[in-house]
């Protein structure tokens, strides 16, 4: 493409220099030490320990105060919709004046360092002074109503990306020095690794209700679940204690009763054959005059396989099932053989003979149309629960 040349013979055309795109461009003539990356990588180990954003916030402005060396460091999340501002302070004993953040909030439009960030989408490492003099911030309501009453005078911040138009921004103010290139560079080679540890522990917030939620289900539905990590892991509280109670003590070769271990092989096997239907086949115990069924959750992608367990009042009555057209006698046998029984201890429960346990059972498959135990369990979990 042919250079464009002025009409002034010899001088080529320059165009018009944008100051505060030249203000913006990275500090020139600053470097970061070995000295400086360690501290960075100081303050990206401790924040990434953090569960929650509670947690987060505070330990994040505790470390940019150390990176950072500044009269007070606040981590803002400013919702301009809702009108509400949640902070952490550095040092906690510092006192943000009365209506402040509500102040912040109504006029976050105006504030330099979040007007650039949400306009062009940088959240990168900015200086007030970088967008006006000492002077024109002096004459904002901004330093008036929220700044001047804190002692500030010079403030840094970096944004870390958040749903709009919720801004998260964490700033380090003094009252007696700007903030050098050097530490601008400094807190922007932090800044990704910020943003990313709040991420991490948004999210674990996050996974962590949705897994109290779960689990409280589970316990006020009488219900458990053990996942077969090795050791097996109790998600819910009291769920192994329940296992070792109804099936026994664990074996000196696995962490799960002999019973179920055996269990749980037959049921990965009987998934692993494939080739048609495969129906889960539960399994029960009993205590007095409590009973425990285990179901089998098959491993996936996402995790190793688990057991559910559901107490004896999810336990199937012999009224539900008569509602199978099912005799009295026949609807007995069927819940002791869907609760995991074998025939002969229905025989012995029901005081029969095996052999009656047997012809009951011909004749509910009959009636309901299924071959063999695997079929029934099935029919009947889905038809009554």
């Amino acid at each position: 493409m042919p250079q464009r040349v002025s009409r002034v013979v010899g001088r080529q055309y320059s165009p018009p220099v944008d100051k505060k795109a030249e203000r913006l461009r990275p500090t020139r003539g600053a470097r970061l030490e070995a000295r400086d990356y360690e501290a960075v990588l100081e303050v990206v180990r401790v924040v990434s320990s953090a569960r929650d954003p509670i947690e987060l916030s505070q330990l994040l402005v505790e470390q940019v105060a150390r990176l950072l060396p500044s009269d007070v460091v606040t981590m803002n999340q400013v919702d301009p919709v809702a009108g509400r501002v949640i902070y952490a302070v550095e040092p906690r004993s510092f006192v943000i004046p009365p209506g402040a953040g509500e102040h912040l909030a109504r006029h976050a439009d105006d504030h330099p360092l979040i007007r650039y960030s949400t306009e062009s989408g940088d959240g990168s490492a900015r200086r007030i002074s970088d967008f006006m003099t000492q002077a024109e911030f002096h004459e904002t309501s901004l330093y008036e109503h929220v700044y001047r009453p804190m002692g500030v005078e010079y403030q840094i911040a970096v944004m870390l990306s958040a749903p709009i138009p919720t801004v998260v921004g964490v700033a380090a103010s003094r009252a007696d020095a700007n903030y050098s290139n050097r530490e601008q560079l400094l807190f922007e080679a932090a800044r990704p690794h910020l943003t990313q540890a709040w991420r991490n522990a948004a999210e674990q917030h996050r996974l962590h209700t949705l897994l109290g939620v779960a689990t409280d289900a589970l316990e006020q539905s009488d219900s458990g679940i053990i996942v077969l990590w090795e050791p097996p892991q109790e998600l819910t509280p009291g769920a192994l204690v329940s296992l070792y109670r109804f099936f026994g003590r664990p074996t000196s070769t696995s962490s799960l009763p002999a019973r179920v271990e055996r269990w749980v092989a037959a049921e990965r096997g009987r998934l692993h054959e494939g080739g048609g239907l495969v129906l889960a086949q539960p399994l029960g115990a009993r205590l007095g005059n409590r009973r425990l069924v285990l179901h089998y959750l098959a491993a996936r992608r996402d995790h190793p396989g688990a057991i559910l367990l559901s107490a004896g009042a999810q336990a199937l009555s012999s009224l539900k099932l008569q509602t199978l057209r099912l005799s009295a006698r026949e609807a007995d046998v069927v819940r002791l053989a869907v609760g995991g029984s074998t025939n002969a201890e229905i025989a012995d429960r029901l005081t029969i003979a095996s052999g009656t346990v047997k012809k009951h059972l011909d004749n509910v498959y009959a009636k309901l149309g299924v071959r063999g135990r695997l079929q029934l369990a099935a029919l009947v979990h889905d038809l009554l629960g």
